[in-house]
């Protein structure tokens, strides 16, 4: 039996990834609600041009049917998800709201959903903890609001997300360079040893596609991370590889890259490591090793960027 999923945002990396897989899949009736910025021309995808604040206008324009779940891949502010809810929660079943691995304390090695959340008590100047700070007081709103209406919600808590389509500039920053050889060295931080991991986007459409009307996902929150720990030496040396030849590199310290305003996009002090095992155990899923998928990214950014 096909199952309709509402989409809100999500039309240019992990929202358009899912799509396109979703879309493949052929289980599912995609109904999609963003400004409309980037069209998705795919078989069983409605797309819907509206602004995700404008609730009411949104409950006018979607088909008035039973939606199996919403995803909501953009809410980044307090008070976006209690309005949507109010506007269709009588047509929906599963709210799956997409937060961030980010939300916990940093710690020693892996955390689990078990670990302590920042703590959010004072807002200030710095974007990244306001960030974080939103997405943890969303997750509050969205468990509140679901009880007040009945429904029920996932929270999916994704580490670094890398893959086609992305449009931060994570490992693309390092691809653009090794594509354009000589011109630019990349940089190797030299107290670069701090250990992070990833999670490939592909990976998150397929738990998407897991976790949509099954029990176990129901008022629940999950990592979403691959078991692999990577540090930058580790990460350069993975493209060099793929590369298939020796990379042009330079080593840079903690302060040439504060001086130079180098943006390296990947924790430079201390371990960023979350567990994504409960999802594996849950589902019986299993993440794409490290290598795998991204070597398959380095040949889709560095044709991009040699052509």
């Amino acid at each position: 039996m096909m199952k309709n999923i509402l989409i809100i945002g999500g039309s240019m990396f992990t929202g358009r990834v899912f799509s396109i897989q979703a879309s493949r899949n052929g289980r599912f009736n995609l109904y999609v609600v963003n400004r409309g910025n980037h069209p998705m021309e795919l078989e069983r995808v409605m797309q819907y041009k509206c602004d995700r604040h404008d609730t009411q206008n949104i409950a006018k324009l979607v088909p008035d049917i039973h939606y199996d779940a919403l995803i909501d891949f953009c809410a980044y502010n307090p008070g976006e998800i209690a309005p949507v809810i109010d506007a269709l929660g009588g047509r929906i079943k599963q709210y799956v709201f997409f937060s961030t691995a980010s939300v916990y304390t940093q710690g020693a090695g892996f955390l689990d959903e078990d670990a302590p959340l920042c703590d959010i008590s004072e807002s200030g100047p710095d974007i990244v903890i306001n960030y974080i700070r939103s997405k943890i007081i969303l997750e509050h709103e969205l468990a509140d609001a679901c009880d007040k209406a009945g429904l029920r919600y996932t929270i999916l808590r994704p580490t670094f997300i890398y893959g086609p389509f992305n449009y931060a500039p994570r490992e693309s920053y390092f691809i653009e360079m090794i594509a354009k050889k000589d011109v630019v060295p990349v940089p190797v931080p030299i107290a670069g040893h701090s250990r992070f991991n990833f999670v490939y986007v592909l990976d998150i459409a397929s738990a998407l596609m897991s976790c949509i009307g099954d029990g176990r996902a129901y008022d629940a929150a999950f990592n979403l991370a691959g078991d692999e720990a990577i540090t930058y030496p580790g990460l350069i040396a993975a493209f060099e590889r793929f590369n298939k030849e020796p990379l042009r590199t330079r080593e840079v310290t903690l302060e040439q890259i504060d001086t130079e305003k180098l943006p390296l996009p990947f924790p430079l002090a201390g371990d960023t490591l979350v567990d994504g095992g409960r999802f594996s155990r849950t589902f019986d899923f299993k993440y794409t090793p490290f290598l795998e998928g991204m070597e398959k990214t380095f040949k889709i950014f560095y044709s991009l960027y040699t052509t």
